[in-house]
């Protein structure tokens, strides 16, 4: 497993669904993930620092976790089949048991990003979805290729600077 960090949130241009980039800038990759809106709007708050009035359901979450005598240990993206991701909730109870709670990979970073919980992503699952390949996807045109490919470069030399 890698750990991985939430590199930005995007939206595609052919869908106009949210994608949450998800990379390991000294292993060189990146991974999209796919989400709805209301999951996005929600990440996006909080990595803006924005707190809401009352909580919000992945506030809850943690809340209701914390409340129980649990800790979020890690996240994983442990897989990825047909263009569906999936992901587990580690949580370790009081009383050491570890329990795996299977969850959308949106659901799972957003309750990682909020308690500080680590992500990883699985070595198979990097090796089938990190790279995206352009050629021959008669999906995008070619300016469109161009664009996501300058954004990862941008996004790897933003890294490389730090």
């Amino acid at each position: 497993m890698v750990e991985v960090s939430v590199i930005g949130i995007t939206h595609d241009r052919l869908s106009g669904l949210p994608i949450i980039i998800l990379g390991n800038v000294e292993e060189n990759f990146a991974i999209p993930i796919w989400i709805g809106e209301y999951e996005a709007e929600l990440l996006e708050t909080h990595l803006l620092g924005a707190v809401a009035p009352r909580p919000f359901p992945y506030d809850l979450i943690c809340d209701m976790i914390q409340a129980l005598g649990g800790e979020v240990e890690k996240v994983i993206i442990n897989d990825f089949d047909n263009g569906i991701y999936f992901a587990t909730i580690v949580v370790r109870r009081y009383d050491g048991e570890v329990i795996n709670i299977d969850a959308r990979p949106s659901d799972s970073i957003n309750v990682a990003v909020r308690l500080g919980a680590p992500i990883y992503v699985t070595k198979d699952v990097i090796q089938r979805a990190s790279i995206i390949s352009l050629d021959g996807n008669p999906h995008y045109t070619s300016e469109q290729k161009a664009e996501f490919e300058e954004l990862l470069k941008y996004l790897f030399e933003e890294g490389e600077e730090e």
